[in-house]
């Protein structure tokens, strides 16, 4: 496709999402600003839609122009290349943060914040998520990645999950058809549109839960460097071992390429020291990775998700 083809299917793309109603449409909008990197170049259309209804046709349009979406929450484990990403990038936070509690089960809309989540079924006295706080990000992105800690995992108490095809259908998928592993699920390389999800707790004290929360927050806030800009666990636990310690034994916390640094606090986090591009973060990802194999003949997997073009 030609440069001219591409900017006309772009234009067509954009006139069409702008007629639906309930969808936020912004052009050449850098994706550094969504993102807890705080890096990324820009998306050629980033949508926000602000209703199911909205997701649904925004998908339909671009299906129907050949067009695939990148799929956007809070950007917490993504690392966006310094070109950015052609096409279209739909952002689910912002939009879409339902969130329904009742007696046992919560029904959350895939772009509450999963900090929301915690919080609100904390408060109702229901128990199960207190692994999950302090987790950055949407729930939508915790249940693609299967996002855990300290012991638990989202998968544990997901029932069920809403997708959205490429048609533009909504579908319910249960359980055992989500294929929840370590780090992973059947949402992941599905090419579906988390909608929504159905968690089942269990009854408990507020009070302890929410006690508990913050023990969890406390130990988070303890050894990760929370409060720099990082997209998360740059690398998987391999089995048997952290990669944190692997990546310390091998020299590579405080490490720095251009504003990009390997934490001091914890070696598994890389930082932007303000400033970093994505290329900082990749080359010294990737040098990171190299010391570990020299030293351990381990091959450590990343955890982030890279998404986008080189500048």
């Amino acid at each position: 496709m030609t440069i001219e083809s591409k900017t006309d299917l772009t234009r067509e793309l954009a006139a069409r999402l702008s007629a639906i109603a309930d969808v936020e449409l912004r052009r050449r909008e850098p994706l550094a600003r969504h993102t807890s990197f705080g890096i990324g170049g820009p998306a050629d259309l980033l949508a926000i839609p602000l209703s199911p209804d909205a997701l649904s046709r925004a998908i339909t349009v671009a299906a129907g122009l050949g067009v695939d979406p990148v799929f956007l929450g809070n950007g917490t484990n993504m690392i966006v290349r310094d070109g950015g990403v052609r096409g279209l990038v739909i952002r689910m936070a912002g939009g879409l943060g339902e969130i329904v509690v009742d007696e046992t089960r919560a029904m959350v809309e895939a772009g509450a914040s999963l900090a929301a989540v915690c919080f609100q079924c904390a408060q109702r006295g229901l128990s199960g998520l207190e692994f999950a706080a302090g987790i950055p990000g949407t729930l939508g992105g915790a249940l693609i990645m299967n996002a855990g800690a300290y012991g638990g995992e989202v998968g544990e108490v997901t029932e069920w999950v809403d997708v959205v095809t490429r048609e533009g259908e909504i579908r319910r998928l249960q359980r055992d058809e989500l294929a929840f592993g370590y780090r992973r699920s059947a949402l992941r390389d599905g090419g579906l549109a988390v909608l929504r999800a159905g968690l089942r707790l269990a009854t408990g004290d507020a009070a302890q839960i929410h006690c508990k929360l913050c023990d969890t927050i406390a130990e988070r806030c303890a050894k990760q460097p929370v409060c720099s800009p990082s997209a998360g666990s740059i690398f998987k636990r391999p089995n048997g071992d952290y990669a944190g310690r692997l990546l310390e034994e091998a020299g590579a916390k405080g490490m720095r390429v251009g504003r990009a640094a390997v934490s001091s606090k914890h070696a598994n986090f890389v930082v932007n020291l303000g400033g970093a591009t994505a290329a900082d973060v990749i080359r010294l990802i990737d040098h990171a990775r190299d010391l570990v194999y020299e030293k351990f003949g381990v091959v450590l997997e990343p955890e982030v998700c890279f998404i986008g073009e080189d500048a």
